[in-house]
């Protein structure tokens, strides 16, 4: 049994990794295939860890622009080009790319005894900031490339349950939660009393709400000096460093950092973690959220679906609401340490029971069966 393993983006392979893993530990013969242009760092790359093929795609420098929409038609065309050399029994197509629904579909329209897995990682254009154009073709269209060609998987994921809302799923989608192999951290935690130690981890992008960011930190600074701690890099990281330290914030910028016991050094001694994003943007769960998670480190989140829940429903941390921002602020100053204690175990039992790698596989057998 031969499996192909598609993705356009660097940044899923998280999970493809684990998907590599498991249909390999079945006993199928695995060939992962995907660009050779990481999105993550906007440069061409010659080897990517877990990859076998790597499809020579077009660059692109902004996440919102015609040519990157242009390099995902190049590679899912390429992609179905190389199908028909590798044969495969079954494709594991991750999406984004949204054109691989098509040219993943047309290929099985010729070969219709494959089985064909759609993966739903994200919602384009629906998670991008953008309701006042989405009416525009280029985004309609771009939507449909997905929305109607998923019934022509045998089986479609999703990896949040909001997204069977966005998608106006039937009963046949199946829920795969963000996973990671990884075991949770020992929890060491040195918090400063005197100060707050707020961490932002992750991509800075145009999803990210820097308004909000600035308006809790402006309103935590008024009750307890705060540092606020910066891991990763993105296009708009220069605003968030100057609308933060406005408020009079201390911002300590750590770079980009892939080293776990690095960033829990830094988890260790911060209070929460920034899980922020604009309203109306369809997100239902985040990387950085696993990586919080693994870490111990409890939430601000303004995440609506999955992520919502699981904050209301397993003490994770705090839901922002922005009409009671000064609210917040109070309650985040003034914590008690047995009550961050507790959160912080509680992050930890969370991860292990809905996104640890047996809860993953476990999801994919009873599919498989």
């Amino acid at each position: 049994m031969k499996v192909a393993i598609v993705c356009f983006n660097d940044t899923f392979f998280d999970r493809v990794r684990l998907l590599k893993k498991y249909y390999s530990s079945k006993g199928y013969e695995v060939t992962v295939i995907s660009s050779d242009f990481s999105h993550r760092r906007k440069q061409r790359i010659s080897s990517l860890e877990d990859a076998d093929v790597l499809i020579e795609t077009p660059p692109y420098y902004k996440n919102l622009s015609f040519r990157r929409l242009y390099s995902h038609l190049r590679f899912s065309s390429k992609a179905e080009k190389l199908m028909e050399g590798l044969q495969p029994d079954i494709i594991h197509s991750m999406v984004p790319a949204n054109s691989l629904c098509k040219t993943m579909s047309h290929y099985k329209k010729n070969h219709p005894d494959i089985r064909l897995y759609f993966d739903i990682n994200d919602l384009w254009p629906e998670a991008l900031p953008i309701q006042r154009f989405e009416w525009l073709p280029v985004f309609t269209e771009w939507k449909k490339l997905r929305d109607k060609n998923l019934p022509n998987a045998d089986q479609v994921f999703v990896e949040c349950e909001l997204f069977l809302e966005g998608l106006n799923a039937n009963d046949d989608y199946t829920v795969l939660h963000f996973a990671r192999s990884q075991e949770p951290m020992p929890l060491h935690p040195h918090l400063d009393a005197d100060t707050l130690d707020l961490v932002y981890l992750g991509s800075i992008n145009n999803i990210i709400d820097i308004c909000l960011i600035r308006k809790i930190t402006e309103a935590t600074t008024k009750i307890k000096p705060t540092r606020f701690h910066i891991i990763g890099e993105g296009e708009t990281k220069d605003r968030l460093i100057s609308e933060v330290q406005s408020t009079g914030a201390q911002v300590v910028d750590h770079g980009i950092l892939f080293d776990p016991q690095a960033k829990q050094e830094i988890f260790d001694h911060c209070h929460f973690g920034l899980n922020i994003v604009k309203p109306n943007v369809m997100v239902g769960l985040t990387m950085k959220s696993l990586d919080y998670m693994i870490g111990g480190l409890p939430m601000l989140n303004s995440i609506g679906g999955d992520t919502e829940k699981l904050v209301e429903k397993y003490d994770l941390g705090f839901n922002v609401d922005r009409d009671h921002l000064d609210e917040l602020a109070q309650r985040i100053c003034h914590e008690p340490a047995d009550q961050a204690l507790r959160r912080r175990r509680n992050m930890q039992e969370v991860y292990e029971r809905f996104f640890s790698e047996e809860t993953f596989f476990r999801t994919l057998d009873e599919v498989d069966a």
